[in-house]
């Protein structure tokens, strides 16, 4: 019921979009009925969440047991896949990927790929289901022009770009998820803001804990853009700017990194004794995973990250 409501305001959505073209009157009249079905959608998935408390383990059992195994959607890289799996399935050479209920928090170096790297988890996910990119970073036309270079499918690829404040941001994940989409990523919460937030830290940490207590109580994933802390670049540490918040409350955490350039195990310098980057090769360095807490490194061709066909991998027995 609730997954019709929310398909049928996604149409008024479209419907009131297109008659504001020609017909203001009618626009106006659709976008009160999306409005006021999509405040409806809100206040029973809010009612929902509430409802949820502490029960005896034995219904956990039950709700468990009666919820089919949805598909683990791997990131289409493949270098990447083989890693995101448990040490049972590693033994056994399988592939993987994430499944639902996680914020993975991805960053890196300046010039690495952080983004790049977003759009091939994006664009694989959106092989399959209805994915969002909540953009608050490139724009209309720098989106189209980055798409370009990843396949995807542009009925499941939907594209956000409206309130920048977090409850407004967070009522349309829940709205979207009523509909069936399972995949948000954020481009960046450095852009976001609240309002109940009194200076910068309460505002980092305010972001980081409402959305990985969403991605638990309503079962989704969040993919976050980040930065690496100035202090991290200049000390060749790993930390994700906005602080311990934001690398507590991450399920994984993702960087990825330049690898400089090695002939006969030594790194090239330049004229001027500078280091050398081998810009057809990264890092991938996954520094937390709450899942099975397997951390790893790998190494990647950028072709990698380009053109590879995403595969569907299904959840591993939890027997």
């Amino acid at each position: 019921m609730l997954k019709q409501k929310a398909t049928e305001a996604l149409r008024l959505k479209e419907q009131y979009s297109r008659a504001y073209e020609t017909d203001f009157d009618l626009g106006k009249k659709l976008e009160l009925q999306y409005l006021s079905l999509r405040r409806e959608i809100l206040d029973e998935v809010d009612s929902d969440i509430k409802r949820q408390k502490s029960v005896p383990i034995r219904e956990i059992k039950r709700r468990v047991t009666a919820t089919p195994k949805k598909p683990k959607r791997a990131t289409g890289i493949r270098s990447l896949d083989y890693e995101l799996v448990t040490y049972k399935q590693k033994m056994r050479h399988e592939t993987g990927g994430f499944s639902l209920g996680n914020i993975i928090q991805i960053a890196g170096s300046r010039g690495a790929g952080k983004t790049s790297l977003m759009l091939k988890m994006l664009t694989s996910l959106s092989n399959f289901e209805r994915v969002c990119w909540m953009d608050f970073e490139m724009g209309e036309r720098r989106v189209t022009e980055k798409l370009e270079d990843f396949a995807h499918n542009e009925d499941n690829l939907l594209y956000y770009n409206s309130s920048r404040e977090l409850s407004d941001v967070i009522d349309e994940i829940k709205f979207l998820n009523a509909s069936g989409v399972n995949h948000f990523v954020i481009d960046s919460t450095m852009k976001l803001y609240s309002k109940k937030a009194t200076d910068t830290y309460d505002k980092f940490s305010s972001i980081s804990r409402e959305l990985s207590e969403l991605t638990s109580t309503i079962g989704i994933n969040i993919y976050i853009i980040n930065q690496m802390s100035q202090q991290s670049e200049r000390d060749g540490a790993l930390m994700l700017k906005g602080g311990n918040d934001a690398e507590y409350d991450a399920d994984y955490i993702i960087y990825i990194l330049k690898m400089k350039k090695l002939e006969n195990g030594k790194i090239v310098k330049d004229e001027m004794g500078f280091d050398i980057y081998d810009e057809d090769m990264r890092l991938i360095k996954c520094t937390k995973n709450r899942e099975d807490d397997r951390t790893f490194t790998v190494q990647v061709n950028k072709s990698e990250i380009f053109g590879i066909i995403p595969i569907e991998v299904e959840y591993e027995e939890t027997a």
